[in-house]
């Protein structure tokens, strides 16, 4: 019931119960009755309301995900050099100078934390928010990631002595050439099952909280508190969002405003392609309610995608007109965005 229908009916009751006390205390005639009192209803202007947008809290939209890496550091303290420094510590860096399995593990590592930021928003350290409606797909890629890091960890393991013995004659040789004979050392090197022991992914996920969370009572200061940081991962996941489409479209500005034929004018497909990429996955993370959000993520996606097609890329690799063209076109979504940061 709104506010007009409330008053309305308190009219009239009161119309209605003076009536039956007038009614119920006389006798007579009906000539004999004084004459009723008309009175008019006000009448309330209630301004237009304006349509509801419904807007779900973080925990209905996303999930966070905890993913903890241990890997075997190629760093080991060079005591002598660290004397002779007298400053700080130095470090021999092993496995270094060449491909080998160790590093291709840890690059195997490193994919897995990078896919992890890609798709997902900060929360806190060593936390993030993944959105919900990609929860299947994110989870069964990470799964094929970390497979991947894992069985690198088990042909690793079978070429450790190989890959140590190779890594020795690499030192020995510069240990040679430097006159330090020390810096070849069997012992600064684990042996295989300590390296496996070394690397590690933990992968948990777990529910965003909400202040209705807690089974013991909590004081209302705190509750505000938690409401707060609720509040301030939402606005800081929005941010994200925006700052990271603003950064490529910077540096595709920088790129295509030189002038075809000068120094740094070279275009390379990346340049489109690395926009294409950041547009799709901030689409795929964006955690806002705000419409104007989600029309800038379209905005970028419907930009790039002019020029995203070989001809596209031709034509800004080769026509000052088009370049000066994509610019404009560029520089003015930027500055939409940025504005909303």
């Amino acid at each position: 019931m709104n506010m007009n229908d409330i008053l309305a009916n308190a009219i009239n009751n009161a119309v209605e119960h003076e009536e039956e006390e007038v009614h119920s205390g006389l006798t007579g005639t009906h000539d004999s009755l004084p004459p009723k009192t008309v009175v008019d209803e006000p009448q309330i202007q209630v301004p237009p309301t304006r349509p509801s947008v419904s807007v779900k809290g973080l925990d209905e939209k996303a999930v966070l995900v905890s993913v903890k890496r241990r890997m075997y550091s190629p760093y080991k303290l060079d005591q002598e050099e660290s004397k002779k420094y007298g400053a700080g510590n130095v470090n021999k860096h092993l496995f270094e100078g060449r491909n080998n399995k160790v590093k291709e593990t840890i690059s195997k590592f490193s994919e897995v934390y990078v896919y992890v930021k890609e798709n997902t928003v900060p929360w806190s350290t060593g936390v993030d928010m993944l959105n919900i409606d990609h929860y299947m797909d994110f989870t069964q890629g990470l799964r094929q990631l970390v497979d991947q890091a894992n069985q690198a960890v088990s042909s690793l393991r079978v070429v450790w002595d190989s890959e140590v013995q190779a890594d020795l004659d690499r030192l020995a040789q510069i240990a040679q050439a430097k006159g330090k004979p020390n810096l070849a050392d069997p012992s600064d090197y684990p042996t295989a099952d300590e390296m496996v022991g070394k690397f590690s992914i933990d992968v948990r996920y777990m529910p965003v909280p909400t202040t209705g969370d807690f089974r013991v009572g909590i004081s209302d200061e705190d509750k505000e508190s938690l409401q707060q940081q609720l509040d301030d991962a939402g606005n800081n996941a929005t941010t994200h969002v925006l700052e990271s489409m603003i950064a490529p479209m910077k540096r595709a500005i920088e790129k295509l405003a030189v002038p075809i034929g000068n120094d740094g004018s070279v275009f390379r497909d990346t340049l489109i392609d690395n926009m294409v990429d950041v547009a799709e996955r901030m689409n795929k993370v964006n955690l806002s309610d705000d419409p104007v959000i989600q029309t800038k993520i379209d905005d970028l996606r419907s930009l790039v995608g002019q020029y995203a097609n070989p001809m596209g890329k031709d034509m800004l690799r080769s026509s000052q007109t088009v370049r000066e063209k994509a610019v404009t076109q560029i520089d003015s979504l930027v500055s939409q965005m940025a504005n909303l940061v």
